[in-house]
């Protein structure tokens, strides 16, 4: 059975992750630290290398468990793996966007991609730019932020984000009926299921590309 270790920012995302890979021989160990993100919120938010430092840390933690491979979540440690760190370490790292940059990138036509969390916004679309740069993509990307939503999730306001990120997209989809919606964040995938669902209106998240590079990366197979 493939061992994965996640690290989360929100302990809401452990049930998520357990239910996406329930159909596979998987066995998920979840370590969750909401240091960076309520600390990104005070008035001396973190430098880039104070969160580096404490990102080798959880890895080096998470390592000492023996896993195959280690999934991180949350956006904002995401945006702070860099190349080198990636390549030294000895196991996979898969982070939540890495797999959604590709799928963003290369789709055709206007976009929306909306944010909660504010702080995500400048490091993610840093990442997306220079990943499309890279694959000689340009991607038509219009972001937007559900604001005041990011504090209703750090405070466990579980139906109150819900309503809010459900606003969020109703109102996008009304002012931009042309635009392919998407979400940037793994806490608003059940939301945006939902609305898709009872809507009919598309719209993207990273967990479906994420599960996909997970199983032909760590050749899952199916229990």
């Amino acid at each position: 059975m493939t061992q994965i270790a996640c690290l989360h920012g929100h302990h809401s995302n452990i049930g998520l992750m357990d239910v996406t890979f329930a159909p596979w021989a998987v066995e998920i160990t979840h370590y969750v630290d909401p240091g960076l993100l309520l600390q990104n919120k005070g008035k001396c938010p973190p430098t880039q290398e104070q969160v580096q430092d404490r990102l080798r840390s959880q890895l080096d933690w998470m390592k000492a468990g023996m896993p195959d491979a280690i999934l991180i979540t949350c956006t904002q440690y995401a945006a702070c793996l860099s190349a080198e760190m990636e390549a030294a370490f000895p196991l996979p790292i898969l982070t939540i966007d890495g797999p959604f940059f590709d799928e963003v990138a290369k789709r055709p036509g206007p976009q929306v991609l909306l944010f909660s969390n504010p702080a995500t916004v400048t490091p993610t679309m840093n990442r997306l730019w220079e990943h499309a740069a890279a694959c000689r993509f340009q991607p038509q990307v219009e972001i937007h932020v559900a604001e005041g939503a990011f504090d209703l999730i750090m405070t466990n306001q579980q139906q109150a984000y819900h309503d809010a990120i459900w606003s969020s997209l109703q109102s996008l989809h009304d002012s931009h009926p042309s635009s392919f919606l998407s979400v940037a964040q793994l806490s608003m995938v059940p939301i945006a299921r939902d609305f898709a669902c009872k809507k009919g209106i598309p719209v993207s998240h990273p967990l479906q590309s994420l599960t996909e590079r997970m199983v032909q990366t760590l050749h899952l197979v199916e229990k």
